[in-house]
C-alpha cells in the first residue's frame, strides 16, 4: 500500500514541472475527481476516467482520460485526451501558461508538452495555434506546425498572435525647487 501511495503522489507531482510553475503550488494539497480510478501499480500505470478534474494550487487539468506512467526514476510520461484537453497554471510571475488539445502528451525526461489536434498554446498573451504544437518546458522553444499526427487534409498552418511589449506609463518629471537670491 505504501508503494501504491508513493506512486499515486509521485505521478501526481510531475504535474507542475510540465512548466515554469508556481513554486508554491508544489506545497499544495492535490485534488483529483474522477468517474473511474484503475491503478496498475506493478506497470506504473495509474489511469483517471470520466470528466477529470486535478487542481494543485493554480495548477488546473481537465480532460476525459488523464493517465501517468511512472518507473523507479519517477513519472515518465503524462497522456491526457479530452474534447478539449486543458491545462493552466500561474508562473512565479504570476502570468498564466495555459494549453489545450485534443490530446496532450508530457514526456518528464525531455521536459516536451506535444499537443495535437485543435492545439492552442497561450503564454504571457501569445497565442500559438496549430494542429501539432510542441513546447520544450526546459528551453522555452515553442515549434508548431502538421507535425507526423497531422492528416493529408488537414493544411499545415500555423496560427500565432503576439502581444506588444507593455510599455511603462509616463512619469510625471520630479519638481524642482530653483533658489532664489536676495
Amino acid at each position: 500500500m505504501r508503494r501504491l501511495n508513493n506512486l499515486f503522489v509521485i505521478a501526481l507531482l510531475v504535474v507542475p514541472a510540465v512548466v515554469v510553475a508556481k513554486t508554491s503550488d508544489a506545497e499544495q494539497p492535490i485534488q483529483i475527481e474522477a468517474d473511474q480510478v484503475e491503478i496498475h501499480e506493478r506497470d506504473g500505470l495509474s489511469i483517471y476516467r470520466g470528466n477529470v478534474r486535478i487542481v494543485q494550487g493554480t495548477l488546473r487539468i481537465n480532460g476525459d482520460e488523464i493517465r501517468f506512467r511512472t518507473n523507479d526514476q519517477g513519472v515518465q510520461k503524462v497522456h491526457i485526451l479530452g474534447k478539449p484537453a486543458r491545462f493552466s497554471q500561474l508562473t512565479d510571475q504570476n502570468y498564466e501558461i495555459s494549453a489545450q488539445g485534443e490530446e496532450m502528451e508530457y514526456q518528464a525526461g525531455a521536459g516536451l508538452l506535444t499537443l495535437t489536434r485543435n492545439a492552442v498554446l497561450v503564454q504571457q498573451g501569445n497565442r500559438f495555434t496549430s494542429e501539432h504544437i510542441i513546447y520544450n518546458t526546459k528551453t522555452s522553444v515553442v515549434k508548431a506546425g502538421a507535425g507526423d499526427k497531422a492528416s493529408s487534409t488537414t493544411p499545415a498552418r500555423v496560427s500565432i498572435t503576439v502581444m506588444p511589449e507593455k510599455t511603462k506609463p509616463d512619469t510625471p518629471p520630479k519638481e524642482t525647487k530653483t533658489e532664489q537670491k536676495q
